[in-house]
């Protein structure tokens, strides 16, 4: 996404809001601004997060996490689909790549995301039939508006903010599963691999 920005795709009537006027200095400083905000804001300051790379977190707790999170992992195509269609040009192009990642044949998000909650002990019916808790519903029902209702330029802002900590992340979630946790299988891992790289 950061090449969307840099490189002036269109997002329709909201460019300028999501450029600062469309010159490669007001994009570059908007940038600049967009990353500082995100790494004061960063998810891995988030408690949770703290205690994953800490160590801290009960095996319980992280059978929860993959449980409620993964309503999150299979909405996800269907929000970037919403976006999709709400763009064109580069930026459609970008969105629709992102897109045919999370649902690549060989190794679709949801089906990565299942089996790393098998390597933690957590079944098909824990994951389809827990009940999603207020939270877990909070992030789907966010991300559904962002992407369907909200300006184009907003979106992809938010989208930018949530896929830019992405890898960071996934590396940290890796090294705290191996070292922590005794996830150390392939199958186990891939999801989190596969985001080191992904957004």
């Amino acid at each position: 996404m950061r090449d969307t920005f840099m490189n002036g795709a269109s997002v329709g009537r909201d460019r300028d809001a999501a450029y600062g006027g469309g010159t490669t200095m007001a994009k570059a400083e908007l940038l600049r601004k967009l990353d500082a905000a995100i790494a004061e804001k960063s998810l891995l300051k988030h408690p949770f997060y703290q205690d994953w790379q800490a160590g801290k977190l009960s095996r319980e707790a992280l059978q929860l996490y993959a449980a409620q999170y993964y309503r999150h992992v299979e909405a996800f195509p269907k929000h970037l689909r919403v976006l999709a269609a709400r763009t064109e040009g580069p930026l459609q192009g970008l969105i629709r790549e992102n897109l045919a990642e999370e649902e690549n044949p060989a190794g679709p998000h949801p089906k990565l995301w299942r089996d790393f909650a098998a390597a933690l002990g957590v079944g098909e019916d824990d994951i389809t039939c827990c009940p999603a808790l207020p939270g877990t519903q909070t992030v789907v029902q966010k991300f559904r508006e962002i992407c369907g209702d909200r300006p184009v330029a907003e979106a992809v802002a938010a989208l930018y903010a949530y896929e830019s900590q992405v890898p960071e992340i996934a590396t940290t979630k890796i090294d705290g599963l191996k070292k922590f946790y005794g996830v150390t299988e392939p199958e186990g891992l891939a999801y989190f691999k596969i985001h080191e790289e992904a957004d």
